[in-house]
Protein backbone atom coordinates (compact mmCIF):
# COMPACT_ATOMS: atom_id res chain seq x y z
CA UNK A 1 0.00 0.00 0.00
CA UNK A 2 2.71 2.50 0.54
CA UNK A 3 4.46 1.97 -3.41
CA UNK A 4 0.87 3.61 -4.42
CA UNK A 5 0.66 6.64 -1.33
CA UNK A 6 3.95 7.73 -1.80
CA UNK A 7 3.52 9.09 -5.80
CA UNK A 8 0.56 10.92 -3.94
CA UNK A 9 2.49 12.11 -1.04
CA UNK A 10 5.23 13.00 -3.40
CA UNK A 11 2.55 15.00 -5.72
CA UNK A 12 1.18 16.75 -2.74
CA UNK A 13 4.35 17.87 -1.01
CA UNK A 14 4.73 19.85 -4.02
CA UNK A 15 1.92 21.13 -4.54
CA UNK A 16 1.52 22.43 -1.10
CA UNK A 17 5.79 23.84 -1.71
CA UNK A 18 4.94 25.61 -4.61
CA UNK A 19 1.46 27.07 -3.17
CA UNK A 20 3.60 28.64 0.05
CA UNK A 21 6.04 30.14 -1.96
CA UNK A 22 2.94 32.89 -3.25
CA UNK A 23 3.84 36.28 -2.66
CA UNK A 24 1.65 39.39 -3.18
CA UNK A 25 3.18 42.86 -3.99
CA UNK A 26 1.11 45.94 -4.11
CA UNK A 27 2.55 48.91 -6.75
CA UNK A 28 1.46 52.19 -6.73
CA UNK A 29 -0.79 54.50 -4.90
CA UNK A 30 -4.34 53.30 -4.12
CA UNK A 31 -6.60 55.49 -3.64
CA UNK A 32 -8.62 55.51 -0.85
CA UNK A 33 -12.78 55.85 -2.01
CA UNK A 34 -13.44 57.90 1.28
CA UNK A 35 -10.62 60.16 -0.26
CA UNK A 36 -12.54 60.38 -3.71
CA UNK A 37 -15.68 61.12 -2.06
CA UNK A 38 -14.27 64.05 -0.55
CA UNK A 39 -13.15 65.51 -4.06
CA UNK A 40 -16.14 67.83 -5.80
CA UNK A 41 -15.83 68.17 -9.35
CA UNK A 42 -15.34 72.40 -10.04
CA UNK A 43 -14.95 72.68 -6.55
CA UNK A 44 -11.72 71.04 -5.19
CA UNK A 45 -8.07 72.40 -6.36
CA UNK A 46 -4.96 70.72 -7.46
CA UNK A 47 -4.01 71.82 -4.49
CA UNK A 48 -6.24 70.13 -2.45
CA UNK A 49 -6.02 67.23 -4.51
CA UNK A 50 -2.72 66.86 -3.57
CA UNK A 51 -2.96 67.24 -0.11
CA UNK A 52 -5.75 64.59 0.09
CA UNK A 53 -4.19 62.06 -2.41
CA UNK A 54 -0.55 62.72 -2.46
CA UNK A 55 2.06 63.18 -4.78
CA UNK A 56 0.57 61.29 -8.29
CA UNK A 57 1.96 58.34 -10.24
CA UNK A 58 2.36 59.58 -13.15
CA UNK A 59 1.91 63.25 -14.66
CA UNK A 60 0.49 64.17 -18.18
CA UNK A 61 2.85 64.57 -21.14
CA UNK A 62 1.96 68.28 -22.21
CA UNK A 63 1.61 70.47 -18.84
CA UNK A 64 -0.01 68.92 -15.75
CA UNK A 65 -3.18 69.88 -16.00
CA UNK A 66 -4.35 65.30 -15.16
CA UNK A 67 -3.08 63.74 -12.60
CA UNK A 68 -2.74 59.83 -12.82
CA UNK A 69 -2.55 57.53 -9.49
CA UNK A 70 -2.17 53.76 -10.42
CA UNK A 71 -2.35 50.74 -8.30
CA UNK A 72 -1.77 47.73 -9.15
CA UNK A 73 -1.60 44.14 -6.70
CA UNK A 74 0.28 41.20 -8.05
CA UNK A 75 0.73 37.26 -6.77
CA UNK A 76 3.56 36.05 -7.59
CA UNK A 77 4.14 31.86 -7.33
CA UNK A 78 7.74 30.62 -7.91
CA UNK A 79 8.66 30.14 -11.30
CA UNK A 80 4.77 31.38 -12.83
CA UNK A 81 3.68 34.25 -14.79
CA UNK A 82 2.77 37.00 -12.05
CA UNK A 83 -1.36 37.40 -11.80
CA UNK A 84 -2.67 40.99 -11.29
CA UNK A 85 -5.61 40.33 -8.52
CA UNK A 86 -6.36 43.91 -8.85
CA UNK A 87 -5.67 47.03 -10.46
CA UNK A 88 -6.42 50.34 -10.62
CA UNK A 89 -6.58 53.95 -12.37
CA UNK A 90 -7.37 57.09 -11.22
CA UNK A 91 -7.59 59.98 -13.62
CA UNK A 92 -8.36 63.69 -12.14
CA UNK A 93 -8.77 66.54 -14.80
CA UNK A 94 -8.16 70.25 -13.95
CA UNK A 95 -9.06 73.00 -15.64
CA UNK A 96 -6.93 76.34 -16.58
CA UNK A 97 -8.25 77.48 -13.18
CA UNK A 98 -6.52 74.46 -11.64
CA UNK A 99 -9.86 73.41 -10.32
CA UNK A 100 -10.84 69.44 -11.05
CA UNK A 101 -12.69 69.09 -14.35
CA UNK A 102 -13.23 65.38 -14.40
CA UNK A 103 -12.60 62.42 -12.41
CA UNK A 104 -12.97 58.42 -12.94
CA UNK A 105 -11.26 55.51 -12.12
CA UNK A 106 -10.32 52.32 -14.91
CA UNK A 107 -10.19 48.93 -13.32
CA UNK A 108 -9.25 45.78 -14.66
CA UNK A 109 -12.64 44.82 -16.38
CA UNK A 110 -12.66 48.05 -17.78
CA UNK A 111 -9.14 47.68 -19.24
CA UNK A 112 -8.14 46.67 -22.89
CA UNK A 113 -5.50 43.90 -24.12
CA UNK A 114 -3.99 45.87 -27.04
CA UNK A 115 -2.42 43.07 -29.54
CA UNK A 116 1.44 44.68 -30.60
CA UNK A 117 1.93 44.61 -33.99
CA UNK A 118 5.15 42.43 -34.90
CA UNK A 119 6.13 43.82 -38.21
CA UNK A 120 9.77 45.34 -39.25
CA UNK A 121 10.52 48.55 -41.59
CA UNK A 122 12.41 47.84 -44.65
CA UNK A 123 15.53 49.47 -44.45
CA UNK A 124 17.54 50.17 -48.15
CA UNK A 125 21.43 48.61 -47.84
CA UNK A 126 23.33 45.75 -47.45
CA UNK A 127 23.12 43.61 -44.13
CA UNK A 128 26.53 42.10 -43.62
CA UNK A 129 27.14 38.35 -42.33
CA UNK A 130 29.05 37.20 -39.50
CA UNK A 131 32.33 37.07 -41.56
CA UNK A 132 31.98 40.48 -43.61
CA UNK A 133 31.67 42.31 -40.13
CA UNK A 134 34.79 40.14 -39.12
CA UNK A 135 36.77 40.28 -42.31
CA UNK A 136 35.18 43.52 -43.20
CA UNK A 137 38.20 46.47 -42.34
CA UNK A 138 41.11 44.16 -43.09
CA UNK A 139 43.30 45.77 -45.82
CA UNK A 140 41.87 48.91 -45.77
CA UNK A 141 43.95 50.51 -43.19
CA UNK A 142 47.69 51.39 -44.68
CA UNK A 143 49.71 52.03 -41.85
CA UNK A 144 49.97 55.95 -42.29
CA UNK A 145 49.12 58.86 -40.00
CA UNK A 146 47.25 61.18 -42.05
CA UNK A 147 48.07 63.91 -39.95
CA UNK A 148 51.87 63.15 -41.00
CA UNK A 149 51.15 63.73 -44.53
CA UNK A 150 49.35 67.52 -43.75
CA UNK A 151 52.01 68.04 -41.86
CA UNK A 152 50.33 68.12 -38.44
CA UNK A 153 51.52 68.23 -35.21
Amino acid sequence: MTTKASPFIITLTLVLGLTGCATIDNHGHEVDPSQLAQIQVGVTTQEQVGKLLGTPSSVSTFGDKTWFYMYDKVQRRAFLSPTILQSNITRIEFDDQGRVKKLDSVTEKDQQVIAHISRETPTSGHEFGVLEQIFGNVGRFNGKDPDSERGGP
